[in-house]
């Protein structure tokens, strides 16, 4: 089968008494999405393509585990630390079992808010998937409910946009066009005036961290394969060009790609043919 090429979580590998990697970890990225009260969601994702390009016509499994009352902050319902601790001993005898039973499964991403971790698989079995994940659910007495999607379906929720487009998945019209946060990264006053840039183009100011030299901001942007590589080709060169980095976090390779001591990549650099022929030409 398969998934049984890859490993359950995709989580580093060392030897426990020397300390040596034995398989290093794979990439993760932290995105935000958010509902339409204006709510935000948290969701942690696996980024391993082949993987992906494996899961694209299997089935997608949500995990949607109860907490109990008192594993919930009061002011916003959010987990305590105590609750997210059980849930993840819940993922991690899950995974266990899984990789005991040689059940061809992998964990791909996870979501935190409205007082929920969730968990997202996928299987080329759902029977013994499911099966094992109530006998651990049980074990730990959690109550558990299990959705079936496709990968397609929870893209726009739980991979980087820029995923989306190179697995050339089919999302609904109706998600293709949804609000994104960016981050940048520069100093101060760069930040100001890439700030200003995009709020002329519509992007919405978030908040600014001193301390990370962080930007943030926000519009609604097409996250199929072509719109969201054309936002990509507008917005990269321009931080570039204000000595500011786009952090990636949208994209599959991520963060140091954008780097300001590297070359942008061939396919954020937004050239044009009119655009090529200025550079030759010198015209303005």
């Amino acid at each position: 089968m398969t998934l049984l090429q890859f490993a359950v979580t995709g989580e580093q590998i060392s030897n426990d008494e020397t300390e040596e990697v034995i398989r290093e970890a794979e990439p993760r990225r932290s995105l935000i999405r958010y509902r339409p009260d204006g709510g935000e969601l948290f969701i942690h994702t696996r980024v391993n393509m082949e993987l992906l390009r494996a899961a694209a016509p299997l089935p997608i499994l949500l995990l949607k585990i109860t907490p109990r009352a008192n594993e919930l902050t009061p002011r916003d319902a959010l987990l305590t630390p105590k609750g997210s601790i059980r849930n993840y001993a819940f993922l991690e005898r899950l995974c266990e079992d899984l990789a005991t039973a040689s059940c061809p499964a992998c964990y791909i991403a996870e979501q935190h808010g409205e007082g929920r971790r969730d968990f997202y698989f996928t299987t080329e079995d759902v029977a013994g998937f499911e099966r094992i994940a109530r006998t651990a659910a049980e074990a730990l007495v959690f109550p558990i409910a299990l959705e079936q999607h496709s990968l397609a379906e929870m893209a726009p929720l739980i991979l980087p946009a820029e995923a989306i487009g190179d697995l050339n998945l089919e999302i609904a019209a109706d998600a293709r066009i949804r609000p994104t946060r960016f981050e940048f990264w520069g100093a101060e006053p760069a930040l100001k005036k890439l700030c200003a840039e995009l709020e002329k183009r519509g992007y919405r100011f978030l908040s600014f961290e001193a301390f990370s030299r962080e930007l943030r901001m926000a519009k609604n942007v097409p996250i199929d394969g072509e719109g969201f590589g054309a936002v990509l080709r507008e917005i990269v060169p321009l931080a570039r060009s204000l000595q500011c980095s786009y952090c990636g976090t949208e994209t599959v390779e991520g963060r140091d790609q954008f780097l300001l001591t590297r070359p942008l990549p061939e396919r954020y650099t937004g050239a044009s043919r009119a655009g090529l022929f200025r550079r030759i030409f010198g015209r303005s």
